[in-house]
């Protein structure tokens, strides 16, 4: 601040300086000799061009260290309360995906559109108050005229602001749909076969026409900034003008000296140039000043569930039972109805049904990333949403149909489930044994890169199952969650794991979620949904006995394999 004010000032006192030197010419000139007293202006000019020469360089470096360290603060809030929050419902909302866009996408800059223009606006603002005082030394009525020249335009300029503001935060769809559409041909997932099918020419013309969108409402709201400014030309001309005439007059009428003069007409220069940055500084200031109160609103966006760390605490559990759970997403999709069973402490329960059928929402609540729309989720009598959220999680470890490719290396990737244990080496092998990953651990190493984008190796989409199987073993959890855990693996390696399922799963309770029937049969039980409701349940000889929507689903899965 202090480097600020000093900045600020330099202006001033070139103007003070100046005076005094025209004067002491005037003096010079009628006495035909240079006066001495013109030695402390022209030392004082000089050291001022020095000062300001030499203040920039570390205004800007200051500048430059706050920006880092509040733009890093600002990305670590965002992902502390996106990554904090405990369930999965604003990720269902977009609104939610648009604000973060927002603000992620400023978060570079703005920071430092923040230390800039309030610098400036600060720096501005000492320079427009000094030069004001040493104009009201002439008469009042030139700090008057000229404010008036430009206080409008400032008004205006702070007001349209907002709206160009509002603007961006009404076109951060069509500023998601342009940057969904360039890493579409930016990333390597679609790479193949963005080629293949020759996609560039349609993502390229759907991203301008998102574009032209996005273009066309951030263009209206600028220009209508630009036509109010425009608007105020006029006033503040009329105004700097009858303030030169009267400066004028002053001096033609001896009132005032030629010293004043020369002040006056810089004055006029300097004040409209400091008066319109800081107008333009200040503008953008509110700008910066509006992000960070959106900021505030989103850091202070409050979840229905209860924190993490509170509830009664499950240290283990012998039944986990739903009763008649329905549930239906955000968006008004009916996933599941009816849902009533029981899951007992180390037993294996499969659920299968179609596509469709609600079995990963099923275990969505399971994971209390949402609450039952009707019913409850009773852990050994007590209703999961009471239980202490973070204890329960631990209580768990899972192998989802999209999980985790981390960028990190492969016992990293391991190790996450359970970051306290990381440097248990013999359990990070035993965890690698269990999912399938003991080859890979083997011949890569522990400490391998996997990732092509900063210079490791990458893995076939099989082996990024194993690494996901082997952190979901590493965690070593009461209740092991498998949705779709073979998906990726080829015949051989998931006839493998199934024939070690009874042992991986000993002193376990197994959730297991396949459309392949033949990895069922040695679950205690098989739920069987269809369209979000349970139809049958039993084992595989009791539901094949039936011969309902079980036996018709294995009959279609085993006709697949007949030789003809």
């Amino acid at each position: 601040m202090g480097l600020l004010a000093a900045s600020g000032l330099i202006p001033v006192g070139v103007l003070s300086a100046t005076r005094d030197l025209v004067d002491g010419l005037v003096y010079g000139l009628g006495s035909g000799s240079l006066s001495p007293a013109l030695l402390g202006p022209l030392a004082g000019l000089a050291l001022l061009f020095a000062l300001d020469f030499l203040l920039v360089p570390w205004v800007t470096y200051l500048q430059g260290v706050v920006n880092e360290r509040l733009t890093a603060r600002v990305h670590l809030l965002l992902m502390e309360k996106a990554a904090g929050m405990p369930d999965l419902t604003p990720f269902e909302d977009a609104g939610f995906y648009d604000e973060l866009q927002v603000l992620r996408d400023q978060a570079p800059y703005q920071p430092l559109n923040l230390l800039v223009f309030f610098g400036n606006a600060f720096r501005g603002g000492i320079a427009v108050a000094g030069v004001l005082l040493l104009l009201l030394t002439l008469a009042p009525i030139f700090p008057l005229l000229l404010l008036l020249a430009t206080l409008p335009q400032a008004l205006l300029t702070f007001r349209l602001q907002k709206g160009v503001w509002e603007a961006v935060l009404f076109s951060a769809p069509e500023a998601r749909r342009m940057r969904y559409y360039a890493e579409v041909l930016l990333n390597p997932e679609a790479a193949k076969e963005v080629r293949l099918f020759g996609l560039l020419p349609f993502f390229r013309g759907r991203y301008l026409e998102a574009f032209g969108r996005l273009h066309q409402e951030l263009r209206r709201a600028r220009g209508r900034q630009a036509l109010g400014a425009s608007s105020l030309v006029f006033v503040s001309a009329l105004a700097t003008a009858a303030a030169l005439y009267l400066g004028l007059r002053q001096a033609l009428l001896g009132s005032g000296g030629l010293g004043n003069l020369v002040l006056l007409l810089q004055s006029v220069g300097s004040l409209q140039q400091n008066l319109y940055g800081l107008v333009q500084d200040g503008g953008m200031l509110y700008e910066s000043l509006l992000y960070f109160e959106r900021l505030e609103g989103f850091l202070a966006r409050l979840s229905p569930f209860a924190p993490l760390s509170t509830g009664r605490s499950v240290q283990c559990f012998e039944e986990i039972r739903f009763e008649n759970v329905g549930f239906s997403y955000p968006d008004g999709r009916r996933a599941l109805e009816g849902i009533s069973f029981r899951l007992r402490q180390g037993e294996r329960l499969a659920l299968v049904g179609e596509n469709g059928a609600g079995k990963t929402t099923l275990v969505k609540l399971l994971l209390r990333f949402y609450d039952p729309s009707e019913g409850r989720i009773l852990v050994d009598g007590i209703d999961l949403r009471e239980v202490d959220l973070e204890v329960w999680r631990r209580l768990v470890a899972a192998v989802f149909q999209d999980f985790g490719r981390y960028a990190l290396t492969l016992r990293e990737n391991i190790v996450l489930a359970d970051l306290e244990r990381q440097s248990d080496f013999g359990r990070l092998e035993e965890a690698a044994r269990a999912g399938g990953a003991a080859e890979l651990l083997g011949r890569l190493g522990s400490e391998v890169l996997l990732s092509k984008a900063f210079g490791g190796t990458d893995l076939s989409l099989g082996e990024w199952q194993r690494i996901a199987l082997a952190r979901a073993f590493f965690r070593q959890a009461e209740l092991l969650i498998l949705d779709e855990p073979t998906a990726s693996l080829d015949p051989k390696e998931e006839a493998h794991l199934y024939r070690r399922f009874a042992e991986l799963a000993r002193g376990k309770t197994v959730l297991l979620i396949t459309h392949r029937l033949a990895s069922v049969q040695m679950a205690d039980r098989i739920l069987v949904l269809r369209e979000g409701r349970l139809v049958e349940e039993g084992s595989h000889q009791a539901l094949l006995h039936c011969n309902g929507l079980y036996a018709e689903l294995w009959r279609l899965q085993a006709e697949g394999y007949r030789v003809n």
